[in-house]
């Protein structure tokens, strides 16, 4: 028993032993960074970006080929179609041609049968009446019928060979005309998929266009500063960030409608675990700076959040980032100084048709320790995440403030 007790435990060792590790080797040299990063980690994390963007450009004109490639298909099954349909319409007219050239030849074997038994019926009674050359020409004409009627019975297997042959037709081209509408449908489905993969790569460019745009704005702000590509950019800058002693609220008045930690979510796709404050105030109102700082991401028309900012401060010595969600408008762009009496975005929090984690105005404002790209980079918002603290100074739920 101790034996086998000692097999499971090893057992559990080496799975959890296997999960840490895949957990650890998830993390790449970006996240696990100590923030001494240089200008040259900054400008080769924009040669990734534009990698990355080259690739999804190359796959976005492949896949528009593809779609133009099916689309083509479809349409050529279409024209196959409409040529199928259009001899099975001229089979059908030649099934009823032949079918009428039948009915007119049962007819005319009909007629001939009567005739032929007519004629049967006086070459008896004739025979009896009269001579040899009456009988001679009787003969002549039964002759004659009998050549006719097995023409016609000749003529109508023909014809009816020839019905026959014009259904197998029919029944082929009908089945051809089915076979084509399977393979139209089949194109139209694989172009559908591609244009919804083609939407995404859209969608997606869109982020690392962001990206692109954040990140040479940094670069270019660190350039501005003097900043070498061995500098290290927390060092490079110190001595222009501007130390705060504490921190002022962003907004001159509001009530609190969500605490930061656990909570109900509030929409489908809001988590438990509350990531800032809300405040709530009307739609429009100016967000100032919360500590003196500088921009340091920018994201627009987030699935949840809208349009975020990213602000790097110190705060009595200690490196903070700290966001404002659900933005109708931001007034400045990364790389930017801010100051607390300085307004950098105008409050929204209600849904724009993008942003399904709200339910009504409010503006949201997350702190986390440490300076952080944000959403805008590799690090995305796991570092921001793992350091948040409750941002200090205010009130409890439900209860109003004035004045920063």
């Amino acid at each position: 028993m101790m034996k086998e007790i000692n097999n499971v435990l090893i057992r559990i060792i080496l799975v959890l032993a296997l999960v840490f590790a895949t957990i650890f080797s998830s993390y790449d040299v970006k996240a696990a960074s100590t923030g001494n990063e240089t200008l040259k980690d900054l400008k080769n994390q924009l040669s990734e970006l534009k990698a990355k963007k080259k690739a999804q450009e190359d796959k976005k004109d492949l896949t528009e080929a593809q779609i133009k490639d099916y689309q083509k298909k479809s349409e050529n099954a279409h024209l196959e179609m409409i040529k199928a349909q259009e001899q099975v319409e001229e089979v059908n007219k030649n099934i009823e041609k032949t079918n009428a050239e039948i009915e007119v030849v049962k007819k005319e074997s009909a007629e001939l049968l009567v005739l032929n038994q007519k004629t049967e019926s006086e070459n008896i009674y004739l025979s009896y009446i009269t001579g040899a050359s009456t009988m001679t020409e009787l003969i002549m004409r039964s002759d004659m019928i009998d050549m006719l009627t097995n023409y016609n019975n000749s003529k109508l297997k023909e014809l009816e060979l020839l019905t026959e042959n014009n259904k197998k037709l029919n029944k082929s081209l009908e089945d051809y005309q089915k076979e084509l509408e399977e393979k139209r449908k089949e194109y139209d489905e694989l172009a559908d998929k591609l244009g919804d993969e083609l939407a995404k790569i859209d969608e997606s460019a869109v982020t690392i266009d962001e990206e692109i745009e954040n990140t040479e704005s940094l670069i270019k702000y660190y350039q501005n500063y003097g900043c070498k590509d061995n500098d290290i950019l927390s060092v490079c800058v110190a001595s222009h960030n501007q130390n705060n002693t504490g921190w002022l609220k962003p907004v001159p008045k509001g009530v609190i409608t969500s605490l930061f930690g656990y909570r109900e979510a509030p929409t489908p796709t809001t988590g438990n675990n509350h990531t800032g404050i809300d405040i709530g105030v009307s739609e429009g109102t100016g967000v100032y700076a919360a500590a003196n700082g500088i921009v340091g991401a920018i994201v627009l028309r987030s699935s949840c959040g809208g349009n975020k900012v990213y602000i790097w401060t110190t705060v009595n010595g200690k490196k903070y980032t700290y966001a404002y969600l659900h933005l109708k408008t931001i007034d400045v762009k990364v790389g930017d100084e801010v100051n607390v009496n300085q307004i950098v975005a105008h409050s929204g929090g209600r849904s724009y048709g993008y942003d399904t984690c709200t339910t009504g105005p409010h503006l949201h404002f997350g702190i986390s320790e440490g300076h952080w790209f944000g959403a805008a980079g590799d690090l995305a918002l796991s570092k921001f995440n793992s350091y948040l603290i409750n941002p200090p100074g205010f009130p409890g739920l439900g209860q109003w403030f004035y004045g920063r």
